[in-house]
């Protein structure tokens, strides 16, 4: 479940719901005392308020309770025991979002250079700084996938996510943030249309996607955080 897109439940016709980790007890240690609980957006007293972002879009927003009030059914786990069930969640979405590092189905990055750059005969990128920077992330990407692929082997196996999901995020959101800042280099003056002719669909996309891009590094825990947890529960450093 993805905070605030639809889900199903047992008995239910589709409906929109957010998921909230609310204090239920406060004379425990800070990640104890915690309740993972389902509240329908539908409810009195839930305000919704969209966030434009710099790229134009808006697909955020904030979300305000006023005396809400959400049955008891709705928790999931354990009452005072929702850090669990946040932390497995938390481990699916970091990795999920980690998945934005292999660059899926979008413009290769040689070829992109080759087109907007030019390249000599044997197809070298005429550009030496771009060539090394395209050189250097396509390298950084396939050791990235591989180890992510061996991390599906090991979920398939029935591994279940641990802290390396912090690894996975912070590596992949900095390399999509690199790819998009790459991008810009490589389309130049091409890549700075907002609207209006002389512009393909693609170049007048690029700024809005390399703005996007920088939230990569905030979404689904800080990069700060995600280096936290790997320097203490990876890595196994002291405090």
């Amino acid at each position: 479940m993805i905070n605030g897109q639809k889900i199903w439940t047992s008995g239910a016709d589709e409906a929109d719901w957010i998921f909230m980790l609310v204090r239920t007890n406060p004379d425990v240690k800070k990640q104890r005392g915690i309740t993972f609980i389902l509240v329908d957006m539908e409810s009195p007293g839930v305000e919704v308020r969209p966030i434009r972002l710099i790229s134009g879009a808006s697909p955020f927003c904030e979300t305000f309770f006023h005396d809400v009030r959400t049955p008891v059914h709705q928790v999931i786990g354990e009452v005072n025991g929702g850090w669990t069930v946040a932390k497995a969640l938390l481990g699916h979405e970091r990795t999920s979002i980690g998945g934005m590092g292999r660059g899926g189905a979008r413009a290769s990055l040689p070829d992109l250079a080759r087109n907007y750059v030019g390249a000599d005969e044997m197809g070298r990128i005429d550009d030496p700084a771009i060539r090394e920077r395209v050189t250097q992330w396509e390298m950084d990407a396939m050791s990235y996938g591989l180890t992510i692929k061996r991390h599906g082997d090991g979920l398939e196996a029935g591994h279940k996510p641990g802290p390396e999901s912090s690894m996975f995020k912070y590596c992949g959101t900095e390399l999509n943030m690199r790819r998009e800042e790459l991008m810009l280099s490589i389309r130049g003056p091409q890549a700075l249309g907002w609207e209006g002719e002389g512009f393909e669909p693609a170049e007048l996309n690029q700024t809005r996607t390399w703005l996007r891009s920088r939230a990569n590094s905030i979404e689904g825990g800080t990069s700060e955080i995600q280096l936290n947890i790997i320097a203490k529960r990876v890595l196994g450093l002291p405090d």
